[in-house]
C-alpha cells in the first residue's frame, strides 16, 4: 500500500520511531529519518535499509527550531516530491519528584515533547495535505492522567493531547490525524536510563512507566498497529485499551481516580 509513498520518521534514529520506520519500509514506502546526530541516524539508515528496496534519506536537524524543521520539510520536497505520511515521534522521559521539579525541567521537555512535534506538525502540514497523506503524533498514557516522578513529562504530553485536538478540528480536513497514547515501551531491561535521576526516590522510578502497572509494550507491534491505523485512517490508539476506563474515571470521578493513582503507585 505505501509503494511510491514517502514517510518521514522525525525522531527516527531510536526506539519507537525506528521501528515505526522499519514497518513503514516493510511495506514499501520510501523512508525519510530526522534527528539530531548523524551518527545515529547514519546506524538508523543501515536498519532501515535491510527493510526496504529504497536508500532511507537521512537529515541531521534539530526539531525544536522551526526554521531548521522548515528548511527540513523543502529539502524533503525537493529530494523525494512529496510527503505522503509525518511521524513525531521525538520524544523526553524523566524521573523526580514534584517538590525538587525546576522550571528548567518543564521546559526542556516541553520543547523535545511538545514543541519539537508542533513544528513539525506546522511545517510539514502543506505539504502532507497535498497529498491527502496522515500525520502521527506520538503521545502516552500520561498525556491523558498524571503519575508520581513524571511531572514534567506528564506536563508536555498534556499540552501535545491538547494541540493534537486542536488540529484534528481545525487543519486541513483531507488530512488523516493520528494520535498515539501508549502505556509503557518496552526496551533494554539492563538499560537502566533513569539510574542518574532516581537517589532517594522509590525503586519503581527507575521502571517502565516509573512502576506503572501495564505490561511493557513490544515495540515492533505498536509500530504494526500504528502503521495499520494510517492505511485505515483511525484518530486514535490507546494501548493497554483498558487504561481508558481510568480517563473515564478521572472525568466523572477525580477524586476515586487519583486514589486509585496513589494506591497503584504505592504498590
Amino acid at each position: 500500500m505505501y509503494s511510491n509513498k514517502v514517510v518521514v520518521v522525525a525522531g527516527g534514529s531510536r526506539g519507537l520511531g525506528l521501528e515505526i520506520a522499519n514497518e513503514f519500509a516493510r511495506r514499501g514506502a520510501t523512508i525519510v529519518l530526522l534527528a539530531r546526530d548523524i551518527e545515529r541516524l547514519k546506524n538508523a539508515a543501515k536498519t532501515v535499509a535491510k527493510f526496504s528496496n529504497h536508500q532511507p534519506h537521512i537529515f541531521a536537524v534539530d526539531l525544536t527550531n522551526f526554521d531548521a524543521t522548515s528548511k527540513a520539510v523543502s529539502d524533503i520536497v525537493g529530494q523525494t516530491g512529496r510527503i505522503d505520511v509525518w511521524v513525531n515521534a521525538v520524544g523526553q522521559s524523566i524521573r523526580t519528584a514534584f517538590s525538587d521539579c525546576t522550571p528548567d525541567q518543564y521546559r526542556q521537555l516541553m520543547e523535545q515533547n511538545f514543541f519539537a512535534s508542533v513544528n513539525g506538525t506546522l511545517a510539514s502540514l502543506d505539504a502532507v495535505a497535498l497529498t491527502s497523506g496522515s500525520l502521527v503524533n506520538i503521545g502516552s498514557l500520561a498525556s491523558r492522567t498524571a503519575w508520581p516522578f513524571l511531572a514534567p513529562y506528564v506536563t508536555s504530553k498534556h499540552a501535545l493531547a491538547g494541540f493534537a485536538k486542536q488540529i484534528r478540528l481545525e487543519g486541513p480536513e483531507n488530512v488523516h490525524y493520528l494520535f498515539v497514547c501508549p502505556g509503557p515501551i518496552k526496551s533494554d531491561p539492563n538499560a537502566n536510563r533513569y539510574s542518574d535521576q532516581t537517589d532517594g526516590l522509590p525503586e519503581s522510578a527507575n521502571k517502565p512507566g516509573a512502576g506503572a502497572p501495564v505490561k511493557a509494550i513490544d515495540p515492533i507491534w505498536l509500530a504494526g498497529k500504528i502503521v495499520d491505523s494510517c492505511a485505515k485512517r483511525r484518530r486514535e490508539i490507546v494501548v493497554p485499551f483498558k487504561s481508558r476506563l481510568l480517563f473515564i474515571l478521572a472525568e466523572l470521578m477525580p477524586n476515586f481516580a487519583d486514589s486509585l493513582v496513589r494506591r497503584f503507585s504505592s504498590k
